[in-house]
């Protein structure tokens, strides 16, 4: 028998007509109500669609429609216009009030910005500081507008309640939080924010353990005079030994660390004569010490070989999204001086996606000195680091350990050190390294707050981290790479580990200006940097003639590889014209060579005077 036609041709029709709402839905979907979680923070709010006078869309804009809420904390931070007068309003000049609703938003990472007629915004974003998550409300005003009053109101679970001395506590989910300030009226629930004043801060009222920086403060640390003296005299004791040992080292490390003495010293020749055959014609020998010994043609294509090797590694980590590529010392700092302006930049989009709640301790000198870097390369720039620094500090403090033990020196004298420690194991070199990137931080952080009672004693810390390694040295400064913890906090050092020499220590600690290092030669000619051991290098360049001036010791032989040179036309030295001569080196002057496919200037400069200058004719 035949089933009814009729029933199965309506059946066909309400199946084509529901695909046809969920076309209609999808198509639309950005034009009704949304929920988002942005970071920590949940936005709802009413899209809509463009229309013909809105201005075009940034990526991740979205146009608003009505009200809109940020919940965080227990709290809903209302941007709704209320019957009762429970709503948002800008305040003009004149201390008139003006009810408004966004018209915009802009999501960015753990951020969200609303944008209001006019073009005053409002932003909300989340970070972790000292180990806390908070929430902070920054305004941008328009000029006609000098404040924002922003309606909020606990959640139906939270409470919220007046803890004294102008205090508002708010409970939620067993959870404290509090303003840092008070800029709210708990009466009428409103937040206000003037222009001129710091953003808004609300978060978790942290239950932690009591830091105490003073408890992980070397006496001989707590001054940087005190630490200076330390300093010197533990250069001057292995210089000594370099001085007897370097006819026979085959070590780059010391050659390197004892021209630099040697040159603030003034025994800058007879370091050089004093340096092992052995040494200068085997196979550790590279780049680095050209500074002072020479060999350009063979250094130059060493150098070049390790700058491809590395950028590819950092460019293989950085394209993968991993952050391993924090662990590289100074890493910021070295795509700057070599222009290497994408990779500067990708990286920094890498470390904006960074959780910190999640900042491992192995990260946190790679966090330290990208501050310090960023300062001194993008000054004007929004500096990537600045939410990360201080739980950078934080997850340094939880990781600090102090013992007594005895010296390593051979001496029964009981010595107090300080030590960063990952579980029970700790890396000498780690710990220099961190002890160096705070004192840097602290120097640039002392720069905008010069009183700051945090810099002084993250900066006593750190010489602590760099004076308890060094006071591990044995009769030839060497030092053990590893450390244990035990189950009763006491520090020893591993056997099992191998020994930085006094040397390598000498490297870690970023010695003085007269080191071999790179160097950019200005910002006037960019992606032009230079391998030398000067105490500094500058450039200009007028028409066609380019002018390096470059200082080092006056009466001294320097040698200097500069990269990033496009051909020119010739060269002058001391105001002569200088011809080329690839065989420059054998002979006691100044002279040049050229490698056009490397675009690499080789270079050695007698100083007659402690400034030359080095001019290129194009």
């Amino acid at each position: 028998m035949r089933k009814p036609v009729f029933p199965r041709i309506f059946l066909l029709v309400l199946i084509y007509g529901a695909l046809f709402a969920v076309l209609v839905m999808i198509q639309f979907a950005k034009q009704g109500g949304f929920t988002q979680k942005v970071g920590n923070l949940v936005v709802t709010g009413q899209y809509r669609l463009p229309g013909e006078n809105d201005p075009p869309k940034a990526p991740n804009e979205y146009f608003l429609d009505g009200d809109a809420h940020v919940f965080f904390g227990g709290i809903d931070f209302s941007m709704i216009r209320g019957n009762d007068g429970h709503s948002l309003s800008l305040i003009r000049e004149d201390e008139t009030k003006e009810e408004t609703l966004p018209e915009r938003m802009i999501i960015s990472g753990n951020s969200v910005l609303f944008v209001f007629p006019g073009g005053t915004e409002l932003g909300f974003s989340t970070q972790y500081t000292g180990g806390s998550l908070g929430m902070q409300i920054s305004a941008v005003f328009s000029e006609d507008v000098t404040g924002v009053e922003l309606p909020f109101k606990p959640l139906r679970k939270s409470g919220i309640r007046n803890a004294g001395d102008g205090q508002f506590i708010v409970t939620a989910d067993r959870v404290n939080y509090t303003f840092d300030r008070l800029p709210m009226d708990a009466d009428t629930r409103m937040i206000l924010i003037r222009a001129g004043e710091d953003p808004v801060s609300y978060g978790v009222i942290a239950e932690r353990k009591t830091f105490s920086p003073g408890d992980f403060i070397l006496p001989q640390a707590q001054t940087a005079a005190a630490y200076d003296e330390v300093l010197t005299r533990w250069r001057d004791q292995n210089f000594s030994l370099w001085n007897r040992t370097v006819s026979d080292q085959n070590n780059e490390d010391l050659v390197v660390a004892f021209g630099e003495e040697a040159l603030v010293r003034g025994t800058y020749k007879a370091a050089v004569a004093a340096v092992s055959p052995v040494f200068l014609g085997g196979r550790e020998r590279t780049y680095e010490s050209s500074v002072y010994l020479g060999n350009l043609d063979q250094a130059y294509r060493s150098l070049a070989n390790r700058e491809r090797e590395k950028l590819a590694r950092l460019s293989r980590q950085i394209n993968e999204k991993s952050l391993e590529f924090l662990k590289e010392t100074r890493v910021f700092e070295y795509f700057a001086v070599r222009g290497h302006i994408s990779f500067f930049d990708a990286a920094s989009d890498l470390v904006r996606t960074i959780d910190p709640a999640t900042l491992a301790l192995d990260l946190t000198p790679g966090i330290l000195e990208g501050y310090v870097d960023w300062k001194a390369f993008r000054s004007t720039g929004d500096n990537p680091f600045e939410r990360l620094v201080d739980q950078a500090c934080f997850v340094v403090s939880e990781s600090l350990r102090r013992s007594s033990t005895t010296a390593g020196n051979g001496s029964s004298a009981p010595v107090d050190r300080v030590f960063s420690f990952y579980g029970s194991q700790g890396d000498t070199e780690f710990n220099l390294r961190l002890g160096r990137a705070l004192l840097d931080y602290t120097n640039v952080s002392a720069q905008a707050a010069p009183h700051d009672g945090q810099n002084s004693s993250w900066a006593g810390i750190g010489r602590s981290l760099i004076l308890s390694a060094l006071s591990m040295g044995d009769a030839s400064g060497a030092v053990n790479a590893g450390l244990v913890l035990s189950e009763t906090g006491e520090i020893s050092e591993s056997t099992k580990s191998s020994a930085l020499t006094s040397a390598r220590l000498y490297r870690i600690l970023s010695p003085g200006d007269l080191y071999p290092r790179a160097l950019a030669i200005g910002a006037t000619v960019n992606s032009i940097w230079t391998w030398t051991a000067a105490q500094a290098v500058s450039a200009s360049q007028e028409n066609n003639v380019m002018d390096i001036v470059v200082n080092f010791p006056a009466g001294e032989a320097h040698y200097m590889i500069v990269r990033g040179v496009r051909p020119f036309a010739k060269i002058q030295l001391y105001g002569m014209d200088f011809r080329t001569d690839p065989q420059f080196e054998r002979y006691d002057s100044s002279g040049w060579s050229y490698i056009p496919q490397e675009q690499t200037l080789i270079l050695k400069m007698k100083h007659r005077t402690q400034e030359e200058h080095v001019r290129i004719f194009y």
